[in-house]
């Protein structure tokens, strides 16, 4: 597959963030995500824990944490450190394209027979990329240049954008999974919009404007504190699987 991207400035900065992974300096202590069980109230999402805590977890207790090493499930009982050695392969360069990458991009795949739309993924590519299908509250950083993700892809549709005051459409081609926000429907922080797909009930969400996050941490923290929740649940998504649990 081609993974093409506009955003020179959003290259280097993923390039950046990976080196700065993959170097041997200390690793912040690890943010809060989730926290079930009898201590749950003493674990708030989106609390950041020092580097050398321990954590004391009862009996029926999870807590997830998420760090540039990935996310990280711990069940109780027991005594955890906050930061575990060993990281999950491919999290730094899978944390800088969910992170980095916000221009408009494109995944295509190879020769598609008898005209059929290429398949692609069921999750959107990138933090960044309004989700068209889902209401909810948004993070965006930067409000002049938002861009837009659907996962199905089979026909052409002129997507509907409202707010209170104005009105416009994302033209999608047959096949493309992203497409730009129109400029006739300004983003402003705290505005609220409504889209309309055909055959879809219309999806409603709420713009939060961010600054441009530093650290896998910082993200979380963020979407936490604006509640992003789609987003967070990106973000542990693509952080996951192989890493260390307690």
């Amino acid at each position: 597959m081609i993974w093409a991207s506009k955003s020179g400035l959003a290259r280097r900065a993923a390039a950046g963030l990976a080196a700065i992974m993959f170097t041997g300096t200390a690793i912040a202590g690890p943010v809060i995500i989730r926290a079930t069980g009898p201590s749950a109230k003493a674990y708030p999402a989106g609390r950041q824990l020092s580097d050398n805590a321990q954590l004391a977890l009862k009996g029926g207790d999870t807590l997830v944490l998420l760090d540039s090493r990935g996310t990280r499930t711990l069940s109780g009982p027991g005594t955890f450190p906050a930061v575990a050695t060993g990281m999950r392969a491919g999290t730094a360069q899978t944390a800088a394209r969910i992170l980095a990458n916000t221009g408009t991009s494109e995944r295509r795949g190879g020769a598609v027979r008898g005209g059929a739309p290429t398949a692609v993924e069921t999750r959107s590519p990138n933090l960044w990329l309004v989700d068209l299908t889902k209401s909810g509250t948004v993070c965006i950083a930067d409000p002049n240049a938002v861009h837009v993700w659907r996962s199905s892809t089979g026909k052409a549709e002129d997507v509907k954008v409202s707010s209170a005051s104005a009105s416009g459409t994302i033209p999608m081609a047959a096949g493309a999974s992203m497409g730009d926000w129109p400029k006739s429907v300004p983003v402003t922080d705290g505005a609220e919009y409504t889209i309309t797909m055909e055959g879809m009930a219309p999806a409603r969400i709420k713009m939060m404007t961010v600054p441009a996050p530093a650290s896998l941490e910082d993200t979380a923290s963020q979407l936490i504190a604006k509640g992003c929740k789609t987003q967070l649940d990106l973000l542990v998504a693509s952080t996951q699987g192989n890493g260390p649990t307690g």
